[in-house]
């Protein structure tokens, strides 16, 4: 089992997917820190204005955080959608399968593989975007508790998508499963986003009881945004102000404690049928 996980991150880690992924990473970071930097000075200028200042260089700062997930989230869909696909299509499962290795612990172990080797890319790239935000804009004094609670939760965002890009690559082929991934993370988004508009105009429209419908149902589908705008709210809250308020990329709903038991009974039940897809499945 040891030996597969190996070959599953060493895998990963030879794919052309990740180079670039790396070359666009810091290009980002590059370009994120000047922009920051700039902002930041520019609006320490304006005397009489530090709250306008320091909230419009958080919901900058917060943009570095959305924009990280988005490129974890197509690191993960790019590089794993043909995590168990692949290897059939290729025959290469073939060479495993027929040794005495249980199909549960060849599913598990390339899964575990992938899962290494994709929270190593989101925690350097979300304390990347931490150190910059602490250093060039307007820091938010946070315990170390809460910075770690932001730090998993941005990781659960990682595993999420690789549990259900694993769970139909046992069932499509690569490509589709690309593509269906893709497809429910963009429907998760637009779906944040008006549960957000739902809870914003709460007070003024009718409607905003069905955005916020529209919102929760997405997030049980596939809660990717409704994890990032939990994390995004414990980042981006201090004792004084709370810039989740003015932040379109941050969350004004506040999740129940059945969500959040929720996103790990989500990523149970499908590892648990992706392995007993997989033992099925007739791989001649």
């Amino acid at each position: 089992m040891l030996a597969i996980i190996r070959y599953s991150f060493k895998e990963l880690l030879r794919k052309k997917i990740f180079l670039i992924t790396i070359v666009m990473s810091v290009a980002f970071l590059f370009l994120y820190s000047w922009g920051l930097k700039e902002i930041a000075e520019n609006l320490k200028q304006q005397k009489g204005m530090m709250t306008f200042a320091m909230q419009q260089v958080t919901v900058f700062s917060s943009l570095g955080f959305y924009f990280s997930h988005l490129m974890v989230a197509f690191l993960v869909v790019f590089a794993t959608s043909g995590i168990i696909s692949s290897e059939i299509e290729n025959y290469n499962v073939h060479t495993i399968i027929v040794r005495p290795i249980p199909r549960w612990k060849y599913v598990l172990a390339r899964y575990s593989g992938a899962l290494i080797f994709i929270n190593l890319y989101s925690t350097a790239i979300f304390f990347s975007i931490y150190t910059i935000n602490k250093t060039l804009g307007f820091s938010i004094e946070h315990p170390i508790s809460q910075v770690v609670l932001g730090w998993l939760l941005f990781e659960l965002i990682a595993i999420v998508l690789l549990t259900v890009t694993t769970f139909f690559s046992t069932s499509f082929s690569t490509l589709a499963t690309g593509i269906l991934v893709v497809l429910l993370f963009g429907f998760a988004m637009i779906g944040g986003f008006l549960e957000q508009i739902g809870y914003a105009i709460e007070n003024f429209s009718k409607a905003s009881t069905t955005l916020q419908t529209i919102g929760i149902v997405s997030s049980l589908i596939l809660p990717t945004d409704n994890i990032y705008r939990e994390m995004a709210n414990i980042l981006f809250k201090s004792n004084l102000i709370d810039f989740s308020t003015i932040d379109p990329f941050a969350g004004i709903s506040k999740n129940s404690v059945y969500m959040k038991i929720y996103w790990f009974t989500y990523i149970f039940i499908l590892l648990f049928l992706s392995v007993k897809k997989f033992g099925k499945k007739d791989l001649t």
